[in-house]
């Protein structure tokens, strides 16, 4: 089972995603240069960094934890699995990703998948760690539907919704 990953691995990738999206909001808030954006993501970038700061000390204490498990390997091999679909996985695609950033509409909706994302693989990872851990990752998840809440209170607030066709 040498193909499965571990808890310290996945405390990585979880570092990963959050310097990802550090650099996702950082990269949008410069090529969009819209004050009220700025300022959102400017906040929301600050929190990721702290985010990956607990990661990296969570990666430290966890050593190796298996969870209980269905099957073995169950939990590895599902996230093995998720982490081959998640966005973005290389710098390259953050790269293109904010290439494709146009507008402040593109930008709230590509941030909303990532942070709806984060949330299911920082649920997933709960499975990979105990104790005082899963409070530390629990408070994270928190964040992260904060997260999602501003952008959503911010979309509703600032960027007009498209008529609905199907009602003309």
């Amino acid at each position: 089972m040498s193909d499965l990953l571990n808890a310290s691995e996945i405390l990585e990738f979880a570092v990963y995603i959050e310097q990802k999206g550090y650099q996702f909001y950082t990269e949008s808030a410069k090529k969009l240069n819209d004050l009220k954006l700025m300022g959102l993501f400017n906040v929301l970038a600050e929190e990721e960094l702290m985010h990956e700061h607990s990661f990296k000390k969570l990666q430290k204490e966890v050593g190796s934890f298996t969870p209980e498990e269905s099957y073995d390997g169950e939990y590895q091999g599902y996230m093995k699995d998720y982490l081959k679909t998640f966005t973005p996985t290389t710098n390259e695609k953050m790269i293109k990703l904010v290439k494709r950033v146009n507008s402040v509409g593109d930008a709230v909706e590509m941030a909303l998948g990532f942070e709806k994302d984060s949330v299911v693989f920082y649920n997933l990872l709960k499975n990979f760690v105990s104790g005082e851990s899963k409070k530390m990752v629990d408070n994270i998840i928190q964040e992260e539907v904060r997260h999602v809440l501003r952008l959503n209170n911010f979309k509703s607030e600032n960027i007009p919704e498209a008529p609905d066709v199907d009602a003309m």
